[in-house]
Parts: C-alpha cells; structure tokens; sequence
C-alpha cells in the first residue's frame, strides 16, 4: 500500500458540498483563472498537493492524520447540520461551524506563504550582513516546512477565538437553477475601503467575511453587530459571491454546472458560461 503523500488543504469533506452528487468522488468543474480550459474533476483530487502537510518526525503524517481524525469530522457535522436544516448551528454547535472557516483560512497555500514571508526576508538579510560580519548565532535563523506548519496549528485556537466574537448571517439559496461556486482560497475577506496597500484582518473594523458553506449556502459574518439568523439569498448576493471567489482564486475554482452567476462592475448580475467564456443574457434579481 503507498503511503499518503497526497494532502488536501482544502477538506474534501467541504469540497463535495459543491459537487452533483455530494461524494469524495462526485464531479464538479474546476476552472483555471489563467483562462485555461475548464476540466472536470472531483474532491479526490482538487486543492490537494504532495506532502502538503509532511512534518519531520517519527510519523511523518502526524498532521495530516490530525487533520482527517480530529478536524474533519466536527467540520462535518456543520457542513451537515446546514445541509439538513438549512440554517445556522445552535449556539452550542457554531463551534463546529467556526472551526470549519478557521480552517479555510489557516491551511490554504497562501496563508502559508504569508506566514514563511518575514521568516525568508529575515533568513536572507541574515545571510547578507554574514558576508560582512561574524554573526554566532546565524542557524537560529533557518527553519523548515515544519516549523511553518507548527505555526499554523499554533495559530487555530487563536483564529477560532477571533471568529467565534463576530455576528453571523447563513443565506440559503433556494433557487435549484442558481449555485454558489467555491474556490482553492475560498475564505473570503473584504473592505470598503480595500485596495492596493489596503491591509486589514480578522479584527478590522467594517471588514466583511463571506465564506461559501455548499452551493446552496452562504455565511456572512461581521465584527459589527449585524441581525444574526438565517435569510433567503438574493440573485445579487449568490453574483456577488462568485465574483469574489473567482477574483480571490490562487489558481482554481469550482462549480458544479456550466452557467454561473456574477456581478459587473455596477452590481448588475449576469450569467456567465465557463464552457464558453461569454456572458449570458442578463438576469434581473
């Protein structure tokens, strides 16, 4: 039997809510944001790479069995308990439901890169001034993939903390024509006044959270105090959405049908065709 070398940073147990037929193995649409084309795929294989979470250790899948024995499963029961009841958790199972997005935003590539970015300047300007001079202490400055990784299981109780302060809203799409897509960066994060050398986190004032839940669901969340429970989605809301998510994206997103909904630059929704690349005709909502 090989081993696992294959790891998902997104969880497939998340990825299968935007899929036609809801398994590990149901297909959906994965499309290129470099204008590739499109391709069918399924959870098995999106948003995975290898030895993504491999660790120097005596069981080198450490993590990456925490991740399908402890995470997963309550990340499960949330996706679950909306699926059922399409509406937000009770107050004694939302914890579920914030581990779910300390998730999607802890264990994507890009986080990654976000937190071993001052570690490499700092390893390279350590390495500069040691041209010049004797620096003792210069190996205090390496570290590895596992450290990053350490790092970022450090970092899940912080972020679970964070989230669990803010107010939540779940819109229900209750259209079976209309789907909400999903990305490989599908946590998403959004201000009024964001924009090139705009920097904001989980904690800035009138920032916005928008996590799609499944195709069927979309969670608002805001440090504000907002009017919590669950809503009917809108047309421009769902556009919104997807936009968001494809502008997001590292280098994919998924949907489940060919036609998809989006917003121009006034907010006006539109379907778009992935197949095809064309919009379609305008929908009002």
């Amino acid at each position: 039997m090989g081993r696992k070398a294959k790891h998902h940073y997104i969880p497939k147990c998340y990825l299968k809510g935007f899929t036609n037929g809801g398994e590990n193995s149901s297909p959906f649409w994965a499309v290129p944001i470099n204008n590739d084309n499109p391709f069918p795929t399924n959870p098995n294989d999106a948003c995975a790479q290898r030895d993504y979470y491999t660790v120097n250790h005596k069981n080198s899948f450490i993590v990456e069995n925490f991740y399908a024995e402890e995470i997963e499963p309550k990340i499960s029961k949330a996706i679950g308990y909306i699926n059922a009841h399409s509406c937000l958790p009770p107050k004694e199972e939302m914890r579920h439901l914030i581990l779910l997005l300390a998730t999607l935003y802890l264990r994507v590539p890009s986080h990654r890169e976000n937190l071993e970015m001052p570690m490499r300047r700092t390893k390279e300007i350590v390495e500069s001034m040691s041209q010049d001079i004797n620096i003792s202490n210069k190996n205090e400055f390496d570290y590895s993939k596992t450290d990053l990784i350490k790092t970022e299981l450090r970092l899940i109780d912080t972020v679970q903390e964070c989230l669990s302060n803010k107010f939540y809203q779940l819109h229900i799409v209750e259209d079976e024509s209309l789907n909400v897509i999903t990305s490989d960066k599908p946590f998403i994060m959004s201000h009024p006044r964001g924009g090139k050398g705009f920097y904001f986190g989980l904690n800035t004032s009138n920032i916005e959270i928008c996590v799609p839940i499944t195709s069927k669901a979309i969670l608002i969340a805001r440090n504000e105090k907002i009017k919590e429970g669950t809503f009917k989605a809108t047309k421009e809301l769902i556009g919104l959405t997807n936009t968001k998510l494809v502008l997001s994206a590292s280098r994919f997103f998924y949907s489940k049908t060919e036609d998809i909904l989006l917003v121009d630059d006034d907010i006006s929704v539109y379907k778009h065709n992935i197949s095809t690349n064309k919009a379609m005709h305008p929908t009002s909502g």
